[in-house]
């Protein structure tokens, strides 16, 4: 089965998009000065021609305005020509006769057709043409200029036309030649400016390429400027600062996450050889040690989930919906009531909407109350409230030392006295992580009467 075979237009579309850059951009900008420089010369062109053979046809009918026809009987013809003071005579005239004779007055015989007959007849209006007599080139005016009988019509050349056939002809060339130097200074101006213009982007292009072949992304472009090239600079190097940030962030991640896996990881290996080398082992050792390796495992779970759900939160699509904050906030609080039986959870929850994904939500302020959960001694109280677009969690705790408050959202990051408890130091990340997905703000904040606050911030609906 044949393929359908490319147009012309296509295969040149095809050339012209497989050129580079700067030779597209040279053969744009002489295309432009030669259609600048055509259609105004086409213009003249045809506006010196209509000129002049429109003072060709005035003169032509001017003269055929002093023709006169006595006495008015057709044979023999007895024509006299009447010249105005001041007008030029016809350089020879011929008559037409509408029965289709015709009589030479002066000059070579000129051709009759049978519109010219038309004409005498007065059937057809005066006509003018141009045709070639005897190697000249002449204009002819039939003109009806008797009406008795058969009728009668004159016809006077015009030897002018090849003097406006030199004039045309020397118009052309000088066209042909104004366009062929205007295309020619317009490419080497075309090629002048796009090496000019091209310099902001073979400097980003060379940034590119340092960048692929090192994996650096610490390279930066020269943005210096406020022109569109500058611009798409300073949004490269920008994006470039993102991808080092993420870049960074990810080795971060993975590093601290190999570090967090390595310690129960090591424990319940060595539980495990344990239990293998000793298979006499009283049952309340082994019983120990079953429940080592269960609390290891369902650590090693959490933290696994926690990575996931961080890296599913960077990549997955936020929803866009209305949530009452105030109703998920009193849901969870229903649920961490059943997790943490010996605190007690005091809240103010007023009415409050808010844009974004409601199951998102419910996870980062989930986090939030099982951080003040664990901090609060038992029988302690937290307090939830919401008012305003704003949530506030407060616990009783020992609180946070204030040199580790930058600190209390990054990711596997633990207060010194927190590192002997249960956790993987990615709650409070997954917060952070969520709370800005939704143009939000979180911080921590220490109460004058002890304890910690955490205060969520959401923008107005």
């Amino acid at each position: 089965m044949r393929g359908a075979s490319s147009t012309p237009c296509e295969v040149s579309a095809t050339r012209f998009v497989s050129l580079s850059f700067g030779n597209r951009l040279t053969l744009v900008a002489a295309a432009a000065v030669a259609v600048a420089v055509v259609c105004p010369g086409l213009v003249v062109y045809y506006e010196i021609e209509n000129f002049v053979s429109g003072q060709i046809d005035a003169q032509l009918q001017t003269q055929a305005r002093q023709v006169e026809v006595k006495p008015p009987q057709w044979s023999p013809l007895a024509v006299t020509l009447d010249t105005l003071p001041g007008q030029p005579s016809p350089p020879y005239l011929q008559f037409v006769a509408g029965n289709g004779q015709h009589q030479l007055l002066s000059g070579p015989p000129l051709p009759v057709t049978r519109e010219d007959v038309r004409v005498a007849q007065g059937k057809a209006p005066a006509t003018i043409r141009t045709v070639w007599v005897h190697g000249q080139h002449l204009r002819i005016l039939t003109e009806r200029v008797y009406r008795e009988g058969p009728g009668l019509a004159v016809q006077i050349p015009s030897t002018e036309q090849e003097t406006l056939d030199k004039i045309l002809v020397f118009l052309r060339l000088l066209l042909v030649v104004v366009a062929a130097c205007g295309i020619a200074v317009a490419l080497l101006m075309g090629r002048l400016v796009a090496q000019a213009a091209l310099v902001p982007v073979q400097r980003l292009r060379a940034a590119i390429e340092r960048v692929a072949r090192t994996g650096d992304m610490s390279q930066r472009v020269p943005a210096d400027g406020s022109d569109e090239l500058s611009r798409l600079a300073a949004h490269f190097n920008r994006m470039l600062a993102a991808l080092d940030r993420s870049l960074r962030s990810q080795r971060q991640l993975v590093a601290d996450a190999s570090h967090e896996l390595r310690t129960p990881l090591t424990s319940l290996r060595t539980n495990v050889e344990v239990l293998k080398r000793s298979p006499n082992l009283g049952e309340t050792e082994r019983a120990r040690l079953l429940q080592d390796v269960l609390a290891q495992v369902e650590q090693l779970t959490r933290l696994v989930q926690d990575l996931i759900d961080l890296a599913r939160g960077e990549a997955a699509p936020m929803a866009q919906e209305e949530v009452r904050i105030d109703e998920v906030v009193a849901a969870v609080v229903e649920r961490a009531a059943r997790n943490w039986p010996n605190l007690r959870f005091r809240t103010d929850l007023g009415e409050s909407v808010i844009v974004g994904d409601e199951g998102r939500l419910e996870r980062a302020i989930s986090n939030l109350l099982d951080n003040a959960g664990k901090w609060s001694p038992p029988g302690g109280v937290v307090e939830v409230t919401v008012s305003d677009h704003e949530l506030t969690v407060r616990d009783h705790g020992p609180g946070i030392d204030p040199a580790d408050l930058p600190h209390v959202f990054d990711r596997f990051w633990r207060a010194p006295a927190a590192r002997g408890m249960p956790g993987s130091g990615l709650g409070l990340a997954i917060v952070r992580q969520v709370v800005e997905a939704h143009d939000a703000s979180v911080e921590a904040e220490l109460p004058p009467d002890g304890g910690t606050r955490m205060r969520i911030r959401f923008p107005h609906a």
